[in-house]
């Protein structure tokens, strides 16, 4: 049986989030799409990580705030906490991400969706299922695949996943986490702040692009609401104990292994590009190490074909593949000369306190530029924090001498929402002085950059002051 040919604009392999919206962004600006993948392999919370996290640090967050209620002079006792009902509330805002990306929805837009397995036939072809595709562009958007930490007796023992651990009957008691993907630190302080006992094995890869001396406000303040951070650590053996217990055996401490037991095991694995099944070579694409070569365009070595998303070995983030899925679009409509920079995609960890960052931290900086300046301002100077009592932590801004914007660093209340005006600064070219201009409302936590931005302008009138003070003290000699 011969194959049906298909030649649209555009083919997007990939039915991931990622894929699934630059597919209805195409249609939408009238271009002829095709969708090839099965997104059924990937459970409901692996799509849609980051709300999954987000919805149940925000049920943990109520928890806590009644805990602390005496600080503001309430007394509400203890919370109650119904577990399976906190549990489907995560699973019923997860659900509700991006309806307008669904089959049904991309169908009334036009776009064709192949539930089917893809790989290149040549440079110009792909095979999906009975068809061949032959479009003017392909993107390819197949994310990744968990890349399990090596321990040994992990397949008898199990672990806890990103699916997983939204589906348990009752908290759990004692839970250690370890892996190096994003929501370790999330994850940990949500569960803490229901109850359970955390213990976390290694340094959290979310914290390996992220300021130093923020990073230090976070882990003593996840430390001082009971969370064991076992920093420079890796799990080497599990086994079971008991009749649902874990016993896990870690190396790297002062004292040589250690074994610590648990009730759960959550890994939360790092994740590589999802290109095995493609079959690269035939359509002349280059891959390295860390995944597809692409151009600051998001094109691979082959001109018709782009990448964007976990497959370019690139910062894995739901924001990050949007923002490429914007420069690709643009690029094959004609419409834009935008680039990619990993700098200007802010890097958050969404904690209480928040932990935030875009562009250069100080230490690129120093290396990269003769002369900058470091401007600071803390959250303890803040009317809001202090109404609200969250007053840990600061906004770091590096500008070079000219004042213009380097990179942003802050931790503190708000700061994962604070972060997206500084990511367009520094995108838009914006120094001190543009952003001292700026003007937020009384009294929030926006004040608090706004200040440390003021902070350049302090220093050169204090030096203009004295400059122009030495010249009388000269002239009246």
């Amino acid at each position: 049986m011969n194959a049906q040919i298909l030649k649209p604009d555009i083919c997007v392999i990939g039915a991931g989030a990622a894929g699934r919206s630059l597919a209805a962004a195409a249609a939408t600006a009238g271009a002829a799409v095709v969708l090839v993948g099965n997104d059924a392999a990937h459970g409901l919370h692996a799509r849609h990580p980051g709300v999954s996290v987000r919805a149940l640090c925000t049920a943990a967050a109520q928890v806590h705030a009644i805990n602390r209620g005496s600080h503001f002079g309430v007394a509400a006792g203890s919370a109650e906490i119904d577990f399976r009902k906190m549990l489907r509330h995560v699973r019923n805002a997860t659900a509700a991400v991006a309806p307008d990306t669904g089959d049904e929805r991309l169908g009334a837009l036009g776009v064709r969706i192949l539930a089917a397995h893809a790989r290149f036939k040549d440079r110009h072809t792909v095979q999906a299922g009975d068809f061949e595709v032959k479009a003017r562009h392909f993107v390819l958007a197949t994310g990744g695949v968990p890349e399990m930490p090596p321990i040994m007796g992990l397949d008898e023992a199990g672990c806890l996943t990103w699916e997983t651990i939204y589906d348990l009957p009752r908290r759990p008691a004692k839970v250690l986490i370890t892996g190096a993907g994003h929501g370790v630190l999330e994850l940990a302080q949500a569960f803490g702040r229901l109850g359970s006992q955390v213990v976390i094995i290694g340094t959290p890869g979310q914290l390996a692009s992220q300021d130093p001396e923020a990073v230090s406000i976070l882990l003593r303040t996840l430390r001082a609401e009971g969370v064991d951070i076992r920093e420079d650590t890796t799990a080497t053996r599990i086994e079971r104990k008991g009749r649902s217990g874990v016993r896990l055996h870690i190396s790297g401490e002062a004292d040589g292994e250690e074994a610590i037991d648990g009730t759960h095991l959550l890994v939360l694995p790092a994740r590589k590009p999802a290109i095995v099944e493609l079959d690269l070579k035939r359509a002349g694409i280059r891959t390295d190490q860390g995944g597809i070569t692409i151009s600051d365009r998001m094109r691979t070595t082959n001109r018709k074909v782009y990448a964007i998303g976990d497959v370019t070995g690139a910062q894995q983030s739901i924001h990050a593949a949007a923002r490429q899925a914007e420069i690709v679009l643009d690029a094959i409509l004609g419409k834009g000369t935008a680039r990619a920079d990993q700098l200007l995609i802010p890097r958050v960890v969404g904690t209480e306190p928040a932990l935030a960052s875009v562009g250069l931290t100080e230490t690129e900086a120093r290396r990269r530029h003769r002369s900058i300046r470091v401007l600071r301002s803390a959250y303890a100077g803040n009317d809001r924090a202090q109404a609200e009592g969250r007053s840990a932590g600061f906004v770091k801004l590096v500008c070079d001498e000219r004042g213009l914007m380097l990179g942003v660093a802050m931790v503190g209340a708000e700061a994962n929402e604070l972060i997206g005006v500084w990511a367009l600064a520094i995108a838009r070219g914006l120094t001190a002085e543009d952003m001292s201009s700026y003007l937020p409302p009384y009294p929030s936590f926006g004040e608090i950059g706004k200040q440390a931005a003021s902070a350049y302008f302090a220093g050169k009138r204090r030096a203009s002051i004295m400059q122009r003070l030495t010249g009388r003290l000269r002239g009246s000699g």
